[in-house]
């Protein structure tokens, strides 16, 4: 998500209201750098109750067409509800997607940082200096987030000149994983400390790969455990279910009614999908 034009409208239309209530949150805006977000807390606001606005006129407008082809009670209680409850997820999720991509990004930091370490340690070794070495680091993709925030150091360094300490104390406050936070932080106190840091990084590559080793071990017995779960609940168990109910329905004198079996299919199984669909996407069970 960028600074588009739209955003820029929405920031100028509601700006009147952050000014006359001297709405200021640096906590915001230092949440939506860590998000990735290259928007300030008022851009980014506006365009969230811009949308909130935008989403409850379609809606509204949209069921009300409905209510006017087809008027009856239930078209004007859908005109109602949607109405509601559209705007309302439209706002949720706005609001929460800032603290959502900083925590998936802190995830993917902290799934690269053994090899970008050992990266850095690499070309530490060979007498390249640590505003040079980010600089490179910046320019491989491998790393996904990583690269991103290398990108973000080396930015300020060539083209701001800001003075390394400085960019790497403004990286540790904008960075979404405590893993990167800590190892930026050791090369600060050892850079300030006059000591060598091709030590610190053969100690840091170290850790970190025992480190994903021993992760890397516990996502897969808790990918072992989920997929023991998923046999056992939506596919194992809805077979059962339905061999008893049809046979009981076929030699039961007075019937069974089939009613729960559609539940099951159309509500409960797809449900149970989706759950399993969650926890696979929050992380668990993640190997790679």
């Amino acid at each position: 998500m960028k600074s588009t034009n739209y955003t820029r409208f929405c920031r100028r239309l509601f700006s009147n209201i952050f000014e006359k209530y001297n709405i200021v949150d640096i906590r915001k805006n230092n949440l939506l750098e860590k998000a990735d977000i290259p928007m300030v807390f008022q851009e980014y606001y506006s365009m969230v109750i811009m949308n909130i606005i935008l989403g409850f006129i379609s809606t509204f407008i949209s069921t009300l067409i409905l209510y006017l082809i087809i008027p009856n009670n239930i078209t004007s209680l859908l005109m109602l509800i949607a109405s509601c409850i559209i705007p309302f997820i439209i706002g949720i999720y706005y609001i929460s997607l800032p603290k959502s991509k900083a925590k998936s990004r802190g995830r993917k930091i902290d799934r690269y940082i053994p090899y970008a370490t050992n990266f850095i340690n690499t070309m530490s070794v060979a007498g390249i200096s640590p505003s040079e070495i980010f600089e490179a680091l910046s320019k491989v993709e491998l790393y996904g987030e990583i690269q991103k925030e290398a990108k973000k150091v080396a930015t300020e360094i060539n083209m701001m000149g800001v003075d390394t300490v400085t960019a790497l104390q403004n990286a540790i406050r904008i960075s979404p994983s405590n893993k990167f936070k800590e190892f930026i932080q050791g090369i600060l106190s050892t850079i300030q400390s006059g000591s060598q840091l091709g030590p610190y990084f053969e100690r840091c590559v170290d850790k970190f790969m025992k480190t994903d080793l021993v992760e890397r071990k516990r996502n897969l017995e808790s990918l072992a455990i989920m997929a023991e779960a998923f046999v056992t609940t939506v596919i194992a168990f809805p077979l059962f279910l339905v061999i008893i109910i049809s046979v009981m329905g076929m030699t039961s004198s007075s019937g069974i009614s089939f009613t729960f079996m559609y539940i099951i299919a159309l509500l409960i199984l797809p449900m149970a999908y989706f759950g399993f669909y969650v926890m696979m996407h929050s992380g668990m069970g993640e190997t790679i």
